[in-house]
């Protein structure tokens, strides 16, 4: 019995070591904004340390949006230097490229950008019942 705990739990360090590696590698795709007429950008997935300061960054939900897709867009970080070096942007505040973004643009854009880094989408996990133990 003792054997077959020591087993399972050696799988499932394993697993989990798999799975901590598969989660370090960050995930990205591009994305076609067709208000831009077909342009396209690439997002990333952050880490849960990134995505503490961008939580960080404003009390306001559309601000923190905001700041999410700029974080973790290097096409808008590049496009806002372009803006800000001829003046239609505030230096410092380039986030703002993001304005150009509708409502409903910028609710996806943020949600897929969770979605790349674990935070939305379904949990894959199951409640399994188990046996009550009494202690005699």
């Amino acid at each position: 019995m003792e054997e077959n705990k020591t087993i399972i739990f050696e799988q499932f360090a394993q697993r989990a070591k798999k799975r901590i590696e598969e989660r370090k590698k960050q995930r990205r795709e591009e994305l076609e904004i067709g208000s831009l007429g077909g342009m396209s950008m690439e997002i990333r997935g952050v880490s849960d340390t990134e995505l503490n300061e961008v939580y960080e960054f404003s009390e306001d939900p559309v601000e923190v949006d905001r700041y999410l897709i700029f974080y973790a867009s290097s096409t808008l970080q590049e496009a806002a230097k372009v803006m800000a070096a001829e003046g239609s942007l505030q230096a410092g505040k380039e986030y703002r490229i993001t304005e150009m973004f509708s409502a409903a643009e910028r609710n996806f854009i943020a949600k897929r950008i969770l979605e790349l880094s674990g935070v939305g989408g379904e949990a894959d996990i199951r409640i399994k019942e188990t046996e009550e133990v009494k202690n005699s």
